[in-house]
């Protein structure tokens, strides 16, 4: 969340918070329990994170880096190349 926030040039836990349209007096408390995992968001608010950072909210709950990684380079594709890279991954798990 904290790389996603940064890559979209949000400076700040209470910039991301205000633009998500959270209080401005509690915005930088309640990011920093979402990016330190200390404090649950349900799935009305994931989905505000998700639009505010313009990420697909799978993103910010992918297992690891590298799977958050193919989660943006697959949502940045066209539907006919995201069917192509689907084929050549299944290559892989069957």
């Amino acid at each position: 969340m904290k790389q996603a926030r940064e890559l979209q040039g949000i400076p700040s836990q209470r910039a991301l918070g205000v633009l998500m349209g959270l209080d401005k007096k509690l915005a930088s408390s309640r990011v920093n329990r979402y990016e330190n995992e200390t404090s649950g968001i349900d799935l009305d608010g994931l989905g505000k994170l998700a639009e505010t950072l313009g990420v697909p909210m799978a993103y910010l709950v992918a297992e690891d880096d590298q799977t958050a990684e193919a989660i943006l380079a697959l949502g940045k594709m066209s539907s006919q190349d995201r069917a192509k890279a689907l084929a050549w991954l299944r290559k892989f798990t069957r």
